[in-house]
């Protein structure tokens, strides 16, 4: 009777495994993105009692404009603010190589294995430009304190960006969303804080009496090292 029962069955489960899950086993396998993925973990963990400290003057920063000020007044908690914006540069770059948020065309001559030291170079490249457009575009009205606090302004929501993308990333891979889903998220909750970032900037221009040239300071100081590096991923 046994043998009448198991006599024939069907396959109801795909031969193939997922596109996602194969891309994500892909992606770990290498060992370069594994040994990235422990720096990184290593780093977050370093930089935890930091994080910590800063997150009643981050979210002061992201609900008042003169949070911002009132944290690069403080000389110890600017520079634990980049220190922990530092540790979160390769935890992001990692996340944006995992979902291919960044694929220029020239990618494709790029071996896997070096895919995300790349990012962390694209990333480097961007930072620099963005030097670069602050030094060529310093508004003379602004002194040297007020000057650190507009430079150093986007490393706050930076911080909180990295987070809740990580955050976001994280939970939907316990929920099993495909990559295409999570894809959409983070570049939505990405453009949301750039944006964002920019608008906590043209107020403090604002408010520090620089009131028609803000959008032209604006665009040399903060559009144009986003749009070229928008250039670069999109048309290159």
């Amino acid at each position: 009777m046994l043998e009448e029962v198991f006599k024939s069955g069907r396959l109801e489960m795909s031969a193939t495994p997922l596109a996602d899950l194969a891309g994500a086993g892909a992606w770990g396998d290498l060992t370069v993105n594994r040994i990235l993925a422990v720096v990184a973990v290593g780093l977050m963990i370093l930089s935890l009692p930091d994080l910590l400290r800063l997150v009643p003057h981050l979210l002061y920063s992201f609900d008042r404009s003169r949070g911002s000020v009132e944290l690069e007044h403080s000389l110890g908690t600017a520079r634990t603010r980049n220190v922990a914006a530092l540790s979160f540069a390769l935890p992001f770059c990692l996340l944006l190589d995992r979902y291919a948020l960044v694929r220029p065309r020239f990618w494709e001559h790029i071996p896997a294995s070096w895919s995300a030291p790349a990012v962390l170079g694209l990333l480097a490249a961007f930072l620099l430009v963005r030097l670069l457009c602050y030094a060529l575009f310093r508004p003379r009205r602004l002194g040297s304190e007020e000057f650190a606090t507009l430079k150093h302004l986007p490393y706050n929501y930076f911080i909180l960006m990295a987070t809740l993308t990580l955050l976001t990333a994280g939970a939907c891979s316990v929920f099993g969303v495909p990559d295409g889903t999570v894809r959409t998220v983070l570049m939505w909750e990405i453009a949301a804080v750039w944006l964002f970032t920019w608008v906590r900037s043209g107020q403090f221009l604002a408010g520090h009496g620089i009131g028609f040239p803000t959008f032209l300071y604006l665009c040399g100081l903060e559009i144009i090292p986003a749009a070229l590096l928008v250039a670069v991923v999109m048309f290159i």
